[in-house]
């Protein structure tokens, strides 16, 4: 068995839903100065690199990724689906939902938007999904915590109306039964045909709605 890292480390340029963001990082206190350690500042947004939408991102009666107790976040039955996305695409719900199971708690969706990353189509072209697949794992699935994706948001830039409609699907917590967290921007390079478990560790900072993550993944060799 093998562990990898599902999720992007945070760079100085950064893709971001719209464009290209820069990650302010500073450094307070340098040993080559004098000082007695490093220490470093970094600025960016809750919703920049590898991160998860949680409720209140859309709903101001939503959980924050900080009010998920710890075993929320240890997904013991992932399913991986890979599709194929061009710019601008809608995934629905036609084509791959015959293989979920019924103790699956993630799916994730590989569609290798991620070797786009390095260029503005990532943020400016990517696809979305279809506010559907919420309704539709929501009610049929119930076991599903959360689904992940290899492009910057579950909402198409050049859709993005429909894109909210999509992340209320998932997140409302009104709506049947638990809402589904959603990871964007995962970083799904490896050969994940083989992937046992999936382990998420949100950035927990208090009075923010959803946070950057580190995604980890067992994988059977």
């Amino acid at each position: 068995m093998k562990h990898v890292y599902l999720s992007y480390p945070i760079t100085s340029k950064i893709p971001v839903y719209g464009g290209i963001a820069d990650i302010k990082c500073n450094q307070v206190k340098s040993i080559a100065s004098g000082s007695s350690a490093n220490v470093y500042s970094v600025t960016m947004e809750n919703h920049w690199g590898t991160h998860i939408d949680a409720p209140n991102h859309f709903f101001e009666n939503g959980l924050t990724v900080n009010d998920y107790p710890a075993d929320f976040w240890f997904f013991k039955n992932p399913m991986v689906v890979y599709i194929d996305l061009k710019p601008g695409d809608l995934l629905g719900c036609s084509g791959w939902t015959d293989g979920i199971k019924p103790d699956n708690d993630i799916i994730i969706f590989k569609s290798g938007w991620g070797k786009f990353r390095e260029t503005e189509k990532y943020g400016i072209d990517n696809p979305g999904m279809h506010p559907e697949v919420g309704f539709f794992l929501r009610e049929e699935y119930p076991s599903v915590r959360a689904v992940g994706i290899d492009w910057v948001s579950i909402s198409s830039f050049k859709n993005r109306e429909l894109g909210r409609q999509a992340h209320r699907a998932f997140l409302d917590p009104d709506g049947i039964n638990d809402p589904v967290l959603i990871i964007e921007d995962m970083d799904l390079s490896h050969d994940l045909r083989k992937l046992r478990e999936a382990w998420v560790a949100p950035l927990r900072v208090e009075g923010i709605d959803s946070a950057p993550c580190t995604v980890m993944g067992s994988i059977n060799d």
